[in-house]
């Protein structure tokens, strides 16, 4: 499957719209303060604390999953997974939709 150059440059230009909005809403610079020091987290603002807060929730997170790779990789190994263009066209569609939401 073949995307153009189109759509490239329609990806890159949401891209950089998307880049100017967060510019708007997140602090230029992260903040430095730890949250273990109750004194020190209690002076953060509020956006600050939020940005902890998912900070911390992200690195609990692995980067890859592995019981879902290992499931895919299974079913490809006995032929049982099979994906239509149809289903990946819909998904990419779907995913830009998303995109768009935020």
């Amino acid at each position: 499957m073949k995307i153009s150059s189109i759509e490239c440059g329609k990806a890159a230009l949401s891209a950089a719209t998307s880049a100017k909005a967060q510019e708007k809403i997140l602090p230029k610079e992260r903040p430095r303060k730890k949250a273990a020091d109750r004194v020190a987290a209690a002076q953060l603002t509020p956006l600050e604390q939020g940005i902890m807060v998912a900070e911390e929730a992200l690195k609990q997170i692995p980067e890859v999953r592995d019981e879902l790779v290992e499931e895919v990789r299974k079913r490809i190994e006995s032929g049982d997974y099979r994906v239509s263009g149809e289903e990946v066209a819909d998904m990419m569609m779907r995913r830009r939709a998303a995109d768009r939401l935020r």
